[in-house]
């Protein structure tokens, strides 16, 4: 198996057997047809650190030495790998940076299966290619843990932007340390070397370069996950918006043999993404985070053909063009024969301490079936006066001990239809406290207390319950589609209704859909935009069929 060790010093890396994988004697012999090998008489590197398009390596004999440079402690640390393993990670599935280095050790016969061949592999050899996805996943994971071939961010006590920097790059599972300016002799070594000094922290650092305060869309540029997006390509498939309606439609979409690219602002997931734990999706009986999902989604994606780029904002797209031309931030454009909207819905959040912490783990945004079922016999909270919050009121009283309803104003009236007013004072199951408004959540692992000021009296309330639902509205983000295709009042995008011609999910434009949270009348559940973004396809190859 892998050796992991540290050339300069003692100290050992932990170890992650799922990150190193071992290919079988049968396997070996399969994979032998999609490459070829070669013998080495001395040590010859096979490719540098932070190169794009590395080809995959397997060791039939000898060993590969993986390593990467340590730049406060300036030593190299590495992992042998020995007959029967592979290197690279989600490099693997796109054309992205490689964290690490590798070089074949003198004596040592590798097999080398190019980029071109290595896609034909995993898709024809289902159980090498699950293997090897699998693998992949793994390792980069364990890259994040031990910081490998991460960048190195040098921070100032008295700023703090370098959260913004951290959530962005563990949103984009990049691994990377984060250092006080003063933390130590080495640290103020390698900020003199940098011409840092606390003026101009956060800074981040590579091997190769440094940025100070650096913009999210330049750090990703350096860093290759914003994607080399080419000129002169027509895509089959644009899909804007990389949440899970935007993946599912890649994954089936580029599966099918159809050229596609995923945009996105900031990070794959999108809200789902910044859950901590999703626990009512099918299939994931102790839950999975957003960030787990998002991932796997990606690499899904990635593994059959599709391009997933992030730090691409869409401005504007030419809806009389065919194909349709569609520009980005930095005054680029692309050209795409159908275009899929999947750019989600901001809902609004309450701006409190530990807000974020919460959400999927005790503060929902719907009242649906399955919510009701954790809620059986609980006391809950529901803030809002809409409509919507009224209708999961009615709907939650009928399964939940007791429902606590917050809302700002004075009276329902004015912000709901009569007909749920009347069922909300009638009702005994709900209890309506008006001029009052969240001022704190509380709770370890999930919520479990909501307090809450009546802004009449000045009091507050400390209440124990584990399950908030925030229903104070949803801002799509529509704004570049406005001069393009037909919206609802609020901004929601409008799609068909069904016809055999047109289907559930085309919008005012040919060959242009929307799916998930963005499309007007949609279920904003994670469940409900995956399966969306799977059911559009056929819709997308009926359209690209017209086209001949």
């Amino acid at each position: 198996m892998a050796t992991l060790q540290r050339i300069s010093g003692t100290q050992s890396l932990p170890s992650s057997k799922a990150a190193y994988t071992q290919l079988s004697p049968a396997q070996l012999n399969s994979a032998m047809r999609y490459g070829v090998s070669r013998v080495y008489s001395s040590a010859k590197q096979l490719y540098r650190q932070g190169e794009r398009g590395a080809d995959l390596y397997i060791v039939l004999e000898g060993a590969i030495e993986t390593f990467w440079s340590d730049l406060l402690e300036q030593e190299e640390q590495s992992v042998m790998l020995a007959p029967g393993e592979f290197t690279g990670e989600l490099n693997l599935l796109n054309q992205k940076e490689t964290l690490i280095a590798a070089r074949a050790m003198a004596g040592s016969s590798i097999l080398r299966i190019p980029r071109e061949r290595l896609r034909a592999l995993l898709i024809a050899e289902p159980e090498i290619g699950e293997l090897v996805v699998k693998t992949i996943v793994h390792r980069r994971q364990w890259f994040m843990q031990i910081q490998a071939g991460g960048l190195t961010i040098i921070r100032s006590s008295e700023n703090g932007d370098t959260e913004k920097v951290e959530r962005f790059l563990n949103a984009n599972s990049y691994p990377f340390r984060v250092v006080d300016l003063q933390q130590s002799p080495a640290t103020q070594r390698l900020a003199e070397e940098r011409g840092l000094d606390a003026s101009v922290l956060p800074a981040v650092l590579s091997a190769k370069w440094t940025l100070k305060r650096p913009e999210l869309r330049v750090l990703a540029d350096k860093l290759g996950i914003s994607d080399d997006i080419r000129d002169g390509i027509t895509w089959d498939v644009l899909v804007v918006g990389a949440g899970p309606a935007g993946l599912a439609t890649a994954v089936y979409t580029a599966s099918e043999g159809l050229r596609t690219l995923v945009l996105d602002s900031y990070a794959p997931g999108g809200q789902a993404g910044t859950s901590s734990k999703i626990e009512n999706y099918l299939g994931f009986s102790h839950g999975v985070s957003g960030a787990e999902l998002a991932k796997q989604a990606q690499v899904q994606a990635e593994k059959f053909g599709a391009t997933v780029a992030v730090c691409r904002t869409v401005k504007a797209i030419d809806c009389s063009e065919d194909p349709f031309y569609v520009e980005l931030d930095g005054d680029q454009k692309i050209s795409a024969r159908a275009v899929i909207i999947a750019t989600g819905a901001n809902y609004r959040k309450l701006s409190i301490k530990g807000f974020k912490r919460f959400e999927g783990v005790g503060i929902h945004y719907a009242a649906t079936p399955i919510d009701v079922q954790h809620c059986a016999d609980q006391q809950v909270v529901i803030v809002g006066g809409g409509n919507s919050a009224g209708q999961a009121a009615m709907f939650l009283s009928a399964h939940a001990n007791h429902v606590h309803m917050l809302i700002r104003g004075p009276q329902l009236s004015s912000t709901m239809s009569d007909y749920l007013v009347q069922r909300i004072h009638a009702s005994k199951g709900i209890t309506l406290h008006p001029c009052s408004e969240v001022v704190g959540v509380e709770g370890e692992d999930r919520l479990s207390h909501v307090t809450w000021r009546s802004q009449a009296t000045g009091d507050d309330t400390r209440f124990a319950t584990e399950h908030l639902f925030v229903m104070i509205g949803a801002d799509p983000c529509t704004e570049w589609l406005r001069d393009c295709i037909e919206l609802d009042s609020h901004g929601f995008v409008k799609t068909s209704s069904g016809s055999e011609e047109r289907g559930h999910f085309e919008t005012s434009v040919r060959g242009i859909f929307a799916v998930g949270d963005v499309r007007s009348g949609s279920v904003k559940r994670v469940a409900s935009a995956v399966g969306e973004g799977s059911i559009v396809v056929p819709e997308i190859h009926r359209y690209l069929g017209t086209l001949g």
